[in-house]
């Protein structure tokens, strides 16, 4: 919690700073709610169920495990060629799938929830207009509880879970352009790694615009790969969005 402080912070002040570079400057908050699912391998270590080692569960079709996400909130600012942007996403994604234990256990029910936090800062090469290419770096960061429940077979049910906080560096570039009016298009693709192996998001969507401000939906694709201490996500977090987005 302390490093997650610590990273709105220096978002804060990133927003300040790069506030008094440019003039005019526009400011976009937008809540949403984001429907995803699991699709690849999670792990937990198994030693306090009675099972030796890792148990890694592999959740085969990303339609079938599609569920309400969680609480998220996506906030940006721009100042003439200057823009710093940053998503919170509170995850809580579950889904079940067979036991990798069939004669012991009738299956799994999988949960991840926890905190993702984003902090980025970038340059618009296209210097303005209805249409901005921006090249962005900055910080993602996980703080993720993995849950892995064996329901009862010939043995009784069990839990076993882990948690783990690390963060990512990325970079990446995102476009946005408005259009027809009343109509606004997006989208970003970004790659990351250190605390995790490789971690990559393609985000796009489209929105149609109100006095106040827009409504907004599309995709959003996280994957992961990251293994720590029995913690393993091998995975894609992955689902529809909607939000409303307020421009001030």
């Amino acid at each position: 919690m302390k490093r997650l402080l610590q990273l709105l912070a220096a978002f804060t002040s990133a927003l300040i700073a790069t506030h008094s570079a440019a003039q005019p400057s526009e400011w976009r908050i937008t809540p949403y709610a984001w429907v995803a699912g699991f699709d690849g391998t999670l792990g937990a270590p198994g030693d306090n169920a009675g099972l030796i080692g890792r148990i890694d569960v592999d959740t085969d079709s990303l339609s079938d495990n599609i569920h309400l996400g969680g609480a998220m909130l996506h906030a940006s600012w721009r100042g003439g060629r200057w823009t710093a942007f940053g998503d919170w996403t509170y995850a809580n994604v579950k889904t079940d799938t067979p036991t990798p234990f069939a004669t012991l256990y009738s299956g799994v029910d999988v949960k991840l929830k926890g905190n993702i936090v984003e902090a980025y800062g970038g340059y618009d090469l296209l210097g303005g207009g209805d249409s901005h290419l921006d090249v962005f770096g900055g910080v993602r960061y996980y703080n993720l509880k993995l849950e892995l429940g064996l329901r009862e077979g010939v043995l009784p049910g069990v839990l076993v879970g882990e948690d783990s906080s690390w963060a990512d560096g990325v970079v990446g570039v995102r476009w946005d352009m408005r259009f027809d009016r009343n109509w606004e298009a997006f989208a970003s693709a970004d790659v990351g790694g250190g605390g995790s192996d490789l971690s990559w998001q393609l985000f796009g969507g489209v929105g149609y615009r109100f006095g106040w401000g827009s409504i907004v939906g599309g995709w959003r694709h996280l994957q992961i790969d990251y293994e720590k201490r029995g913690f393993k996500l091998d995975a894609a977090i992955s689902g529809p969005f909607i939000g409303a987005s307020f421009q001030f």
